[in-house]
């Protein structure tokens, strides 16, 4: 019994420390000011997610991969989860929600050579054509409208497509638009912000549910987040992103 004990008394420490420094892997994607590997700290949400995981004891590792890559991933068994996702996104991969952290003001994209457009219902696009992302999880709205929806890898693709007139206008979250004209020279000067918000969605992070063993690692999410709120490093950190 005595040698059980001490044996228990040894190895304790380490398997707090093998808890402690559980590696955890998330998936993102380009979604600027929001997620880029091109930004210093990974963009506001990255950024976030990575201090919420510090300030409780942990490193993640953040994949920045295709859209569609990353929806695979996770079936795959590769992450621990994702960011920035919808709430569709979320249901769909069987994902376990965090709170809102932003909102998606989705909307669309147009030339500035064409003529002004006011959306009173989506079903007067149809015959146009619009851009969109393969694998994200955008509400039935738009398919059940009838509209000619043209996929491609991410956002900045649509919008180089749009400049070159491969089709008429793009739909995409209004922020991270802004963001990849201002950011793109040839961009910058053409393409314009519809004017309208068609669609606003919460913006989230998903965990995949808890494995015997596995951390909780949504629950101490939500807890570094509690204490940057607490200590007002949340709002500095947004407030680096903010144009």
């Amino acid at each position: 019994m005595h040698l059980v004990r001490l044996a228990v008394l040894i190895l304790f420490p380490f398997m707090c420390h093998a808890q402690s420094g559980a590696q955890l892997r998330l998936a993102t994607l380009e979604y600027p000011p929001y997620s880029s590997e091109h930004l210093t700290g990974g963009g506001s949400l990255v950024e976030l997610t990575r201090r919420a995981f510090a300030v409780e004891g942990h490193e993640v590792q953040t994949d920045f991969r295709p859209w569609a890559r990353v929806r695979l991933a996770l079936r795959n068994g590769t992450y621990q989860g994702a960011l920035a996702l919808w709430p569709r996104e979320i249901a769909e991969e069987g994902l376990q929600p965090t709170r809102t952290l932003f909102y998606s003001e989705l909307g669309l994209f147009m030339r500035r050579d064409t003529s002004p457009l006011r959306v009173t219902k989506l079903s007067e696009l149809r015959g146009r054509k619009l851009g969109i992302v393969r694998g994200y999880g955008y509400s039935s709205q738009f398919s059940d409208a009838g509209l000619e929806l043209i996929e491609a890898v991410d956002d900045i693709t649509n919008l180089r497509k749009l400049n070159a007139r491969r089709f008429d206008m793009v739909l995409i979250e209004h922020t991270v638009g802004e963001y990849l004209i201002e950011n793109d020279e040839q961009l910058r000067h053409s393409l314009v912000w519809q004017g309208q918000v068609l669609e606003r969605i919460p913006l989230q992070i998903g965990f995949t549910p808890n494995k015997n063993g596995e951390p909780d690692w949504r629950s101490i999410f939500e807890r570094g987040l509690g204490t940057l709120h607490r200590s007002g490093e949340y709002q500095q950190i947004i407030r680096r992103y903010q144009r």
